[in-house]
Formats: structure tokens, sequence, C-alpha cells
């Protein structure tokens, strides 16, 4: 077998396997969503909830991804290669304590300063906000920014040993133990319950992680040195990262605001419908980019520009092969959806069509979010942060822009639509730029099989709305008959897609299928 076969197999074995266990994170990501909606609806409360979260969150993605996913995984593996073992664990214990440091000292800061906080939020909201809620569950969740980081720079560490099982199922145990959370404490203690699940899942995150992290045979030394070089290196590299990613992290935040200011609910029906949203693309773009970063940042670092170029080809073929059929699917049948996932309880049939109508809007980026992430690890790979940061600044005026015009005409929906097209242009942008320095990115083969992908969407997306439309005029009763409808129509429509793309002859397809034969046969 040819070295580029046995690559991409491994690629695709991993990746496979990825998907899988993520799958099992998203639904139970869904179901403890499902668990909330019902709970407690779309109100002042969850709204709380959602800015509670969403604070420690910002300051997660803004100071430890720019590190973790950047910086540290292109480093760490540099270091690996070279072999050097009490170089490394004196670089991973360094900025494992350092992370222990800052964000022990940023968690306190707005502890102290949540009622002040909320404050401003419901100033933002025209006094339709829950101050004392906010404030009550933000401290109660703000020190999982210190447990939730250290998590992602183990997913990382093993990640880059090529151990990606444990760090997909982490997020499962996040969501398993907040579902538990609610369902016995909600009665007594009512939305409060969901900010201890996610703190007690945070932990438990870590946790499940440390056994294969102490088969890597790295050593945790209680020191932190300055002089490291790698540590030096990704620490110079951060402030240019943290601003990219922070520019993305705003964009949601002013997102957030104008749904804040269009009244209760709109803000926790954004955030649900990016939820939904968020399943084919955290399922298969993630992945897909979870398996290819630690070989891109390999072949970077040894220069392997051939390489590079195949993975990014492979990466953005997959991508569109899986993201394309996703996002036209969702948009469909986006009302029958959000009505199965959510309307119960103190989700009400308005409460749907709001969500679904947000999802529409949200769906039509998906495609260039998941291009969007292998783009920026491009950049990264060579140590290139200031152009995707650019890029990512831009995007904040042109989004707030969009978010100013789009709700006047399309109100919550208009703040999803913005971010779709400011997805489409930052995919742009970077791609002209990219090609500039790559020069050849395999554009025709891309071109080419995206062609075949729209074809059979297009085909599949007949199908799936002329039978959803036969199925529920025929046999629609009730939530359990409305489940089966609906897992009837995204299996054929999903078995159609499949049988078009590999009677088009499409690479991606039959390299799938060949894989998955010999996987079964072994």
């Amino acid at each position: 077998m040819q070295p580029n076969t046995d690559y991409r197999k491994n690629i695709f074995n991993a990746t496979f396997l990825v998907i899988i266990i993520t799958l099992f994170s998203k639904i139970s990501g869904l179901v403890r969503d499902q668990i909330m909606a019902g709970y407690f609806g779309i109100s002042y409360e969850t709204d709380a909830f959602t800015w509670a979260y969403f604070i420690p969150n910002l300051f997660r993605v803004l100071f430890a991804e720019s590190i973790i996913i950047a910086a540290f995984i292109p480093v760490y593996t540099l270091y690996l290669k070279k072999g050097n073992s009490a170089e490394v664990n004196d670089f991973v214990s360094s900025v494992t304590n350092i992370f222990i440091l800052v964000f022990t000292i940023i968690s306190a800061f707005i502890f102290i300063f949540s009622t002040p906080i909320g404050t401003l939020l419901l100033k933002i909201s025209g006094s339709n906000f829950d101050i004392s809620s906010f404030s009550a569950m933000n401290r109660i969740m703000i020190f999982s920014l210190v447990v939730m980081s250290i998590s992602g720079l183990l997913t990382s560490i093993l990640n880059s040993h090529n151990k990606f099982t444990v760090p997909a199922a982490a997020p499962f145990v996040m969501n398993a133990v907040s579902i538990v959370f609610v369902v016995l404490l909600a009665k007594n203690i009512s939305i409060a319950s969901m900010a201890i699940g996610v703190m007690a899942g945070s932990i438990l995150e870590v946790i499940i992680q440390m056994p294969q992290i102490r088969s890597t045979n790295l050593k945790y030394k209680f020191n932190i040195n300055f002089k490291n070089k790698a540590v030096r290196e990704i620490f110079g590299m951060m402030v240019p990262i943290m601003l990219s990613l922070g520019a993305v992290q705003i964009n949601n935040g002013v997102d957030n605001f104008f749904a804040l200011s269009l009244g209760p609910g709109n803000t926790t029906a954004l955030s649900l419908s990016w939820r939904v949203a968020n399943l084919p693309l955290g399922l298969f773009s993630v992945a897909i980019i979870t398996v290819l970063y630690p070989h891109i940042s390999r072949q970077a670092a040894d220069e392997n520009q051939k390489g590079l170029k195949e993975s990014l080809s492979l990466g953005l073929r997959e991508i569109g092969y899986m993201m394309i059929p996703a996002s036209l699917g969702i948009i469909i049948l986006a009302n029958p959806i959000i009505k199965i996932l959510f309307e119960r309880y103190q989700f009400t049939s308005a409460d749907t069509a709001k969500v679904s109508g947000i999802l529409i809007f949200h769906s039509i980026g998906l495609l260039f979010f998941g291009i969007l992430m292998i783009l920026n690890r491009i950049f990264y790979s060579f140590r290139n942060v200031r152009t995707p940061l650019k890029v990512a600044i831009a995007s904040i005026g042109v989004n707030f822009l969009l978010d100013w015009i789009l709700i006047k005409f399309l109100n919550v929906g208009g703040v999803a639509l913005s971010t779709s097209i400011v997805g489409a242009i930052n995919v742009i942008v970077l791609l002209i730029i990219l090609r500039k320095k790559l020069r050849y990115l395999g554009g025709r083969k891309i071109f080419l099989s995206y062609l075949k992908i729209i074809g059979a969407s297009a085909i599949m997306c007949a199908i799936v709305y002329y039978l959803w439309k036969f199925l529920v005029a025929y046999f629609s009763s009730g939530t359990f008959m409305l489940l089966l409808l609906l897992a009837i129509t995204i299996i054929t429509g999903g078995a159609v897609y499949i049988i078009l793309t590999y009677l088009f002859k499409m690479e991606e397809v039959k390299f799938a299928s060949d894989t998955l034969k010999s996987r079964f046969k072994s």
C-alpha cells in the first residue's frame, strides 16, 4: 500500500472513531438542553444562566484556547520530535502552573465583580434581566474556567500523542453530570442546578483524562521556568492569537448583546439554535480537524509543503462532503427538529417558531465555520498568527454593522445571519491569502468535488422535502410519531446522498467505504 494511502487510512480510522464518540457527547449535550428548555423554557432565568456560563467560557477561549490550540500543540509536537524528556517535562509543567495561577486570579476577580457585571447586562437588556440569578450562577461556575482550561490542556497533550478517544468523550461527562444535577435538584434550587452540574462536570472532565496522561510519561513539577525557550515561544505567540480568537468571542458577545436588547428569552433562543447547528459542526468538522491538526503541525515542522497541501485539500473536501448536505437538511427540517427536541412543558410552539427561524440562518454558515477552523490552523501551524488576527479584527466591525442592520428586518434571526455572512467573508479572505503563500492548493480537485457534493445534495433535498411533507400529512400524530417520521426522513436522505456520491465516483465516499469494509473484514 502506498504511503499516501496509509496516511489517509490512518486519518479516516481516527476520524471515524472520534465521530462516533463525539456523537454521544453531542447527543448528551442536546439532552441537557432539552431538559433545561423543558424545565425552564426560554425566559429571564435561562438568559441569566446563558450569560453566567458565557463569561467563564469567554475567558477560557480567549486565554486558554489561544495558547492550547494555536500555540501549544505545534510547539509541543516539535519538542516531542527532539526527544528531550527533561525539557518537555519542564515546558509542560510550567505551562500548567501558569494556567492554574493566571486563571485562578481571573476567576477570583470575576467572582468579586459578578454583581456589577449583572448590572451592566440589566441596563443593556432594558430591565429584562435577573441580576441575582446571574450573580449566583456566575459565582458557582466561574472557577470552572480553571478546571476546563486544564482539561483542554490535557486534551491537547493526548491528541499530540494520537490519543483521541478519552478526550473526545470528556464533554459527555460534563453533559451527563449536568443532567443528573438538574433532575435531582431543579425542584429545590431551580436553574442553579445547571450551574452546579457544570462545575461538577468540568472537574470530572479532568479526572477521566488523568490515567492516559500517565501513559505519556510526562512528569509534573511544581515550578514555572520562564527561561524555557518553549514557554517563551508560546507566550510570545499568545497575544496575537488571543486577539484573533478574542475577535471571534467579541463577535459572539456582540451577537448576545444585540439579542439581549431585543427582550427576554432571545439570548437563550440564539444559544439553543447555535447548539443544534453545532451538532453536525462538532460531529464532523471538529472530528476531522482534531485528527488532522497534529499531522498538519508535524508537516509544518518538517517543512513538508506537499503533505501540508494534501492535508488541506483532504480537510476542505471532507468538510464539504459532510457539511453541505447537513446544513441543507437542517434548513428544510428546522421546525420539526426544534419541535421534537425542545417543545414540551415550559417550551411553547411560539418558542419553536423563534428558535427554528434562527436555526435556518445559523445553518447557512455551517460550511464556512468548518472551513474556517482548518484554515486558521494551517496559518497557526506555520506560526503565522498575524494574518488570522487581522482578518478576525476586521470581522468585528463587519459583524457589528450587519447585526445592527439585519435585526431591523429579521429580529434575532438577523444576528444569526450576520454570523454566517461574516464566516463566509473570513473564509474567502483567508483562502486568497493562503493561495498566495502556498500557490497551488489543488483548487480544481476541490471544485470538482464540491460540484458533485452540491448535485447530490440538491437531489437529496428534494427527496427530503417531499418525503417529510407526505409523511406528516398522512401519519403525524404525537411526539413519538414525529420523532419516528423525522428519523425515517433523515436516514432516507442520508442514504440517498451516500448512494449518489458513490455513483458519482467521489474519492471521499469510495475511500471511506473501502476502509470500512476492510475494518469489518478484519
